[in-house]
């Protein structure tokens, strides 16, 4: 009898060029991953709109500590530069071991809130790198047309059903007839969104989440498997932000289940990340709106429940609205020894 190496190998010979092969899912992640060592927080300072790095590990996730002395690893070149609202996007199946850096660009100091959401800018900013230090080719990606007011918030997360990375962020639109967006707009701050396998070309947008009466922005996503997924965001109905539970895709049917994120009145801009030791343990950090801002942990032990509880132990610092990536112990060490 052949062995299974020969065999897989003959059939592997079969496959024309043009037969690609599916691309691997990822694990599912609200299992611990042994390989993880810690975490590395990607976010950006009120003073300095670029992307700061800080390292935290498994014995205390949330005790972020700054790495490269305190300086900027990605100081913007295009577009406002400035970026806020930084996600980072790590690749799946044929794009293992690269990683996308992505964000809003907007330089608020040279703006205000309003302007800022009639002639804000309508590209995302993306950087690409292999070893999570050396980020390069930076690209402002325009993805909405002329009719939108702004793109804020961008974050992105593998479909396994269209095989490609969705990506998604808020915008605001006004009509065809006012270029100049000096009207009332034609809609809320709604969630808008586009599948790519590069991030750099995307297909034509379309409108994911739409209150109609209530703005959305600060959309993210958390993965449990293949069909099961959390979102949060943060909608003009509530003054805290929302979690929704969808158990079939993202395109699903999404409820909101009965639990709450206790004492997050005046937060934004959730971010979801697992725990790399327990078992479907996950924390969500958000900003704090107000004159004092900055970053607050909770944790729950059951996502789908929709409960979270504020959580202590942390060292969050003057870290804004940004992302976690769980890091193996080779990333870990190449990243501390930025000081």
């Amino acid at each position: 009898m052949k062995s299974l190496t020969t065999i897989c190998a003959g059939i592997l010979a079969l496959l024309t060029p043009t037969m690609a092969l599916p691309q691997p899912l990822p694990l599912d992640l609200h299992t611990a991953d042994p390989t993880k060592v810690g975490y590395l927080d990607f976010y950006w300072k009120t003073e300095d709109e670029s992307v700061y790095l800080a390292l935290s590990n498994n014995s205390n996730p949330l005790d972020f500590r700054p790495i490269n002395g305190g300086k900027p690893v990605v100081s913007p070149t295009l577009g406002t530069k400035a970026v806020r609202d930084v996600s980072i996007v790590e690749g799946v199946g044929r794009d293992k071991g690269k990683y996308w850096l992505i964000g809003t660009d907007l330089d608020i100091d040279t703006t205000n809130w309003d302007k800022a959401t009639r002639t804000g800018s309508r590209a995302i900013f993306i950087w690409e790198s292999r070893d999570l230090i050396h980020w390069t080719n930076e690209r402002l990606v325009t993805v909405e047309d002329e009719t939108a007011g702004m793109v804020w918030a961008p974050d992105a997360i593998w479909d396994p059903k269209a095989g490609k990375y969705l990506v998604h962020w808020a915008s605001r639109f006004y009509a065809a007839n006012d270029p100049n967006h000096t009207g009332n707009p034609t809609t809320t701050d709604i969630i808008r969104y586009a599948h790519t396998s590069d991030f750099k070309t995307f297909t034509k947008p379309q409108t994911y989440i739409d209150h109609e009466t209530s703005t959305i922005i600060d959309l993210s996503i958390l993965r449990v498997d293949d069909n099961t997924f959390v979102r949060f965001y943060v909608s003009g109905k509530v003054s805290g932000p929302v979690v929704e539970v969808s158990r079939n895709g993202l395109f699903g049917d999404w409820v909101t289940p009965s639990g709450t994120i206790q004492d997050s009145t005046h937060f934004e801009g959730p971010y979801p990340f697992w725990d790399n030791v327990q078992p479907g343990k996950a924390y969500l950090l958000c900003d704090k709106v107000g004159s004092v801002t900055g970053l607050s942990p909770w944790v729950s032990t059951d996502v789908t429940s929709g409960t979270f509880t504020p959580a202590s132990g942390g060292n969050l610092g003057a870290l804004r609205h940004g992302s976690v990536l769980s890091v193996t112990k080779q990333q870990y060490d190449a990243l501390a020894a930025l000081g």
